[in-house]
Order: C-alpha cells, then sequence, then structure tokens
C-alpha cells in the first residue's frame, strides 16, 4: 500500500522515544513536529494543523489521558485521529484511550512496520474523511447556489407577470376600441383576430407565470370545499365548445349525474378540467374524439376522472417529463401547436394540493388518457356547506 505523507505531532516526554519517532517518520516523508508534554501539545494544536497526533500516556503537566479529554471538546481537534504510544501494555488503559476517542494504542518501543502500517492507516482514514467533508461543504455551497438562482427565478416571474398585466390590458382595451371608430373592413378585421388571440395566448401565459411563482413561494391557497364535480364538468366542456366545433371534433361525458360531492376548490378545478380538457383538444387532429369519464369509487371514497382523447400521444421517452416545469416536447405536431411547458406542472401541482392523485397512460400517435381522483366530501363538511358550494345550473 502506498504511503501517505501528513503532518504529525509526538508528544512525548522521552526525549530518546521522540527521536526515534521523529526519525521513523520522516523516512516515510511526514512532516513532524514535537511536544515534550500535554499542554505544549495543546497549545500546539491551537496555532498548527495536524494529520496525526502520536501520544504518550503518562507525562507531566498534563497526561495522555487528559489530552484526550480535552480533544474530544473541541469538534476541529476531534476530527483529529490519535495513536496512543505507551509504555504501559495494561489492556484498561488501552480500553480507556479507545474510549476517549483515541483510534489506536501500540506499546512502546513500536515496532517500526507495524508503526508505519498504523500511521499510514490513520492518515488514509482522515484523508478520506476530509475528502467527505470538503465534498460536503462544495455540494453545501453548489445548493445554496441553486437556491438562490432558484428565488431569483422566482422573483423574476413575479415581477414579469405583474408588470406585463398593464400593457396588455391597455391593447385589450384599445383593441376593443377599433371596433367603436367605424366599419372595419375584413382585412383590417382579420388583423384584430390575430391580436385579440395573442392577447388571450399572453393572459394565459400570464396567469400560468403567476402560479408559478405562488407555487414556488409556498403561497398558492385552495380552499377545500365539498364541490360537485359533474356540474363543473359540464360547464367546462360548455366554455370548450366553440374550440371542439371549430376542429369538428367529438366530446362525449360519461358522468352519471348522482355523482357524489368531492373535497376541492372549485376555482382551481375548473383550471385543472380547462387545462386537461384543452389539451386533449388542441392536440387531437381535427374530427378526433375526446371522452371525458368520472367514476365514483366507493371502496377509495373518491372520484376518478379520465380525459381520453385519440391525439398525437407522447413519445415513450418524453413520458417522464411531461409533468416537469417548461417541457416541451420534441415532436414537430406538438411543438406546431402553441404552448408554454407550464400547464400540466401546474395541473398536477394543484390536483395534489386537494389531496388527489394525478397519473396518464399515453400510446404515441393514438393518444392519451389523463386520469386524477379527488377524495369525496365528509358528511359532515357535505351536510353544513353543501348549499354553498354546489356549482349552480
Amino acid at each position: 500500500m502506498q504511503s501517505l505523507q501528513g503532518s504529525i505531532l509526538v508528544v512525548d516526554d522521552n526525549a530518546v522515544i521522540r527521536q526515534i519517532l521523529k526519525l521513523a517518520l520522516e523516512q516515510n516523508h511526514h512532516h513532524v513536529t514535537m511536544a515534550t508534554d500535554g499542554q505544549e501539545a495543546i497549545e500546539l494544536m491551537e496555532k498548527h494543523y495536524f494529520d496525526l497526533i502520536l501520544l504518550d500516556i503518562m507525562m507531566p503537566k498534563m497526561n495522555g489521558f487528559q489530552v484526550l479529554e480535552h480533544i474530544a471538546k473541541v469538534p476541529e481537534l476531534a476530527q483529529i485521529p490519535v495513536i496512543v504510544i505507551s509504555a504501559d501494555g495494561q489492556i484498561d488503559n488501552a480500553i480507556r484511550c479507545i474510549q476517549l476517542g483515541a483510534e489506536d494504542y501500540l506499546v512502546k518501543p513500536p515496532n517500526q512496520t507495524l508503526l508505519r502500517t498504523r500511521v499510514n492507516a490513520s492518515l488514509r482514514k482522515k484523508f478520506l474523511h476530509d475528502q467527505e467533508q470538503a465534498h460536503q461543504a462544495e455540494m453545501e455551497r453548489m445548493y445554496e447556489a441553486v437556491k438562490d438562482a432558484n428565488q431569483a427565478k422566482t422573483e423574476f416571474i413575479a415581477m414579469a407577470a405583474h408588470e406585463l398585466r398593464n400593457p396588455l390590458s391597455q391593447i385589450a382595451t384599445t383593441n376593443a376600441l377599433f371596433s367603436r371608430v367605424g366599419e372595419l373592413n375584413p382585412a383590417q378585421t382579420q388583423l384584430l383576430e390575430k391580436v385579440n388571440f395573442s392577447l388571450e395566448r399572453m393572459k394565459a401565459l400570464i396567469v400560468d407565470l403567476d402560479d408559478i411563482s405562488r407555487l414556488e413561494t409556498g403561497n398558492m391557497r385552495v380552499a377545500l370545499q365539498p364541490l360537485n364535480l359533474v356540474e363543473l364538468i359540464y360547464k367546462t366542456a360548455d366554455s370548450l365548445q366553440q374550440d371542439v366545433i371549430s376542429r369538428s371534433h367529438s366530446l362525449t361525458l360519461n358522468v352519471p349525474s348522482d355523482m357524489p360531492l368531492v373535497c376541492a376548490d372549485r376555482e382551481r378545478m375548473i383550471q385543472v378540467l380547462t387545462n386537461l380538457m384543452g389539451n386533449a383538444l388542441k392536440y387531437t387532429p381535427n374530427g378526433g374524439q375526446i371522452t371525458v369519464t368520472a367514476v365514483h369509487q366507493k371502496h377509495a371514497k373518491a372520484v376518478h376522472v379520465t380525459i381520453r382523447d385519440t391525439g398525437l400521444g407522447i413519445q415513450a421517452d418524453e413520458q417522464r417529463q411531461i409533468f416537469t416545469k417548461f417541457f416541451r416536447s420534441g415532436d414537430t405536431d406538438v411543438r406546431a401547436r402553441p404552448g408554454t411547458g407550464l400547464g400540466l406542472y401546474i395541473t398536477k401541482s394543484l390536483v395534489e394540493m386537494q389531496n388527489g392523485r394525478i397519473w396518464f397512460d399515453s400510446k404515441y400517435g393514438q393518444g392519451t388518457q389523463f386520469h386524477f381522483t379527488l377524495q369525496l366530501a365528509s358528511e359532515a363538511t357535505k351536510t353544513e356547506l353543501d348549499s354553498d358550494t354546489a356549482v349552480s345550473g
């Protein structure tokens, strides 16, 4: 085994033993410092860094046991391995030294080969510990740097979302006024429609950015209360009818009218349903089939909702990333459709914040099924808040 080189403190009141140890250690290219008693050793430890200490037991002023006790109380010194080298071969003293933190115990005069082996083993252990500590410190530094970067990013996103609202509102207002100044020709109408479409996309992006900021800062709140999910599904589907018609899709709702209430946040569930059903419409080629199914799972005391489409599907190697922030598929057909890569991350976060679970299964080129479950509202809460939380017709 290759010998390691270190800075070693030899503590012994016997000048001959000190010299023997010094010569033996320097033959292996160690840097050696010597102390004649325990008190001098501690003073040297406070001023210099050592990789290893060779310590005698019976010394004036401060014996080896006291030195070990002192070392154990100082975290910086406690990391230094100590090999006790003593003329006292009693097993009780050896045990006591080990209990006080000594790494090893040798009897004077130590065998040179044994001394070299024990010193090398202790140094190797110390150096490995130092490397681990340095690695841990570097990981902590990197973690803090990443955390600071994420905080700065979150603050920027929040600021950007806030700052974009006013100019977009002004553009929307100005755009609306054009229809009042006189009749527009077809080309002008077409241009305004494009502007309005872009405004809607920007508004949706601002909402997503605002939600991301709230999620990352822990400021997203949900008000859980009994909710009529059936009526909410129908209302969401009705709001998307224009997209269904324009794309010649077929939208089928298999949702029993007697479904029990779930425990959820109404506004957030509108967001979840709009995102999942809207994605199904967007990523299904014209003339596709979208089916929304809701099932009461009595054994699980939950409602299971499935949104199935006959759309583009998700490539197998991309499926693990589908709920990550800003992920956009590399598929050219998918990228041809507008999107930020934030919707599914937000949707998953919102479902889980409402004590639900969300997952999917997909076959590329054949379609995707998104599933989520929500817990049923408790009977006590249902009775108390039913009239306030049910969605009106």
